[in-house]
């Protein structure tokens, strides 16, 4: 079942008998084409027991958005909102453009989306989301929708509009695909509160989104020997000196490095979540609930070297002069400082968990095993990190190469 696009519209073509076309997005709204190539919108529901189809309007009256918000209306059971005629999605001159936000009514059916906003900063952002995803949840919100939609009641707000905001923002990809996926959440929270109709379209629903450029960097053999070269140079320099690197944020790189952990995930590391005994970290939270992380030989060792700084009282694994976590602007300072010296601009702290998921894949690591190292839901998103370097696309072109030269040649077994 497709979705009724201005381009379906204007691609739909006459047959022999009238047909419809049902429209995914908007459950219940038809567009009816003729034998005589007249196109027709209709909404169809259920109506005293009967299956019963209502006319909303020619396409030669109504523009798509214009109908979609009749056809919503005639879903809930309102009266339809008047709709100037517009020119037609066939004709030559037809020009779309996003439509301007109605005037919101005296006494709306719902309230306005400024004011959802805050019943659902407290009842869903502020319960459910972590700290982190609370932030970029309020800034979408000031920054983007609020502005544009913030005064609009929630069953007036088209595909349209929210098309328009999508467009609108389109130079920062990331931020308009975030803007719709949090008014989806939105619309979805205020059906499922009873706020909007369990039949009410949800207007951001499969939005076509952006493409967003994902910024990868996996370190090679020769960068990780550089950056343990850095470290190592760091901790020798005396404190208070250029280039001086502290033990706890040492520590922390090297964690980060080696077990392909997030960065909060490792500042917040106590030592009541380290199990020698079963070789893995115990994490009671993470960005995606609770969590063990597999340790390796070599992470064992830099945690039975870490436990002879443990300060007595103390139960975090890294902790600053204070007795305090490891402050996270304090790794970041930290992080530039070594790799300058490594000669690593531009690679970020959490190019290093890319690369530890990279290098894993690239020995044989099954890809959902990596995937359960670092805590992912999905395949595809540790697939994201099955990186093949240079080398060893090179290496396996030259086994490929002797393989049929054997094979050619008759040397082989």
């Amino acid at each position: 079942m497709p979705t009724i696009t201005e381009s379906l519209v204007r691609r739909a073509r006459p047959r022999a008998r009238k047909y419809e076309v049902s429209c995914a997005s908007l459950r219940g709204f038809v567009l009816r084409v003729l034998p005589s190539g007249k196109k027709v919108y209709y909404v169809r529901h259920r109506k005293r027991g009967r299956d019963t189809r209502e006319r909303v309007g020619l396409v030669t009256e109504l523009s798509l958005a214009q109908a979609q918000a009749r056809a919503a209306a005639l879903l809930r059971g309102a009266a339809p909102p008047d709709a100037p005629p517009a020119p037609s999605p066939t004709s030559p001159s037809y020009s779309p453009s996003p439509p301007s936000p109605p005037s919101p009514p005296s006494s709306p059916a719902s309230p306005r989306l400024r004011e959802f906003a805050a019943r659902f900063d407290r009842e869903h952002i502020t319960p459910y989301l972590k700290p982190r995803t609370q932030k970029q949840y309020r800034d979408c919100l000031r920054l983007y929708l609020l502005p544009q939609l913030g005064e609009l009641p929630l069953h007036t707000i088209t595909r349209a509009h929210v098309a328009a905001v999508h467009r609108e923002h389109r130079a920062i990809p990331c931020a308009a695909n975030q803007a719709v996926r949090v008014l989806s959440v939105i619309f979805s929270r205020a059906i499922e509160w009873g706020v909007l109709s369990e039949r009410a379209f949800n207007p951001a629903h499969r939005l076509r989104k952006y493409r967003e450029r994902r910024r990868e960097r996996f370190l090679t053999p020769d960068e990780r020997q550089r950056l343990e070269r850095a470290l190592q140079v760091g901790l020798e320099t005396r404190a208070g000196r250029p280039g001086a690197i502290g033990w706890a944020n040492a520590a922390a790189v090297r964690l980060l490095a080696w077990t392909g952990m997030r960065r909060g995930e490792v500042l917040a590391l106590r030592w009541e979540m380290v199990d020698y005994r079963h070789g893995c970290l115990r994490l009671p939270d993470s960005k995606t609930g609770r969590k063990t992380v597999p340790i390796s030989r070599q992470v064992v060792a830099l945690l039975r070297a870490l436990e002879e700084r443990r300060r007595l009282g103390c139960p975090w694994v890294l902790y600053s002069t204070t007795g305090q976590p490891l402050h996270p602007n304090s790794l970041e300072r930290a992080w530039r400082r070594i790799r300058a010296r490594a000669g690593l601009e531009g690679v970020r702290l959490h190019d290093l968990r890319h690369s530890a998921a990279s290098d894993a894949l690239m020995s044989g690591v099954p890809l959902d095993v990596v995937g359960k190292v670092l805590g992912h839901r999905s395949p595809r998103t540790t697939a994201r990190y099955a990186h093949i370097a240079d080398h060893v696309v090179a290496e396996a072109v030259a086994r490929m190469g002797d393989a049929i030269e054997r094979a050619q040649t008759g040397t082989g077994d």
